[in-house]
């Protein structure tokens, strides 16, 4: 009987192992890096757009609309940015920001071939002109 009590003493830290360490990993999806040397899977900002480029351009969003990573890509609130998965469509609202960058600047094309603006000068629609920092646009209240 002590023969096997040993045993299964030791087969229990094996099967520990095999139980805890997954829990210590990160996930599958997790990138290992942020931002990341390159990014994959852009479809609306350059293929060969730069992580401040990038980085800047979805902190841009998270102001305009009032909401945070999550709201767009695969991650859990408070889990550091490595372990979210950037990559995957699955969130609707990413397909959604896509649709909307198209759209501003389509808007802002047909501005400046009607208006000219100076050449520095930044976009005259963006997110914050209609979502004023709420995930939905808004309405102007009236004057």
């Amino acid at each position: 009987m002590l023969a096997l009590s040993c045993n299964v003493r030791r087969m229990k830290s094996p099967l520990v192992a095999l139980l805890v360490i997954p829990l210590l990993a990160p996930p599958a999806f997790a990138q290992g890096k942020f931002p990341p040397a390159s990014f994959q899977n852009l479809q609306v900002l350059p293929k060969d757009a730069t992580a401040g480029v990038v980085v800047n351009t979805m902190k841009q969003f998270a102001n305009n609309l009032g909401v945070r990573c999550q709201f767009c890509h695969v991650g859990k609130e408070g889990l550091p940015l490595e372990q979210f998965d950037f990559v995957s469509d699955t969130i609707p609202q990413k397909t959604t920001a896509r649709a909307m960058m198209r759209l501003t600047a389509d808007i802002n094309r047909q501005l400046d071939a009607a208006m000219p603006r100076a050449a520095d000068s930044s976009p005259r629609v963006t997110c914050i002109t209609c979502h004023r920092g709420s995930s939905k646009p808004t309405l102007a209240k009236p004057q």
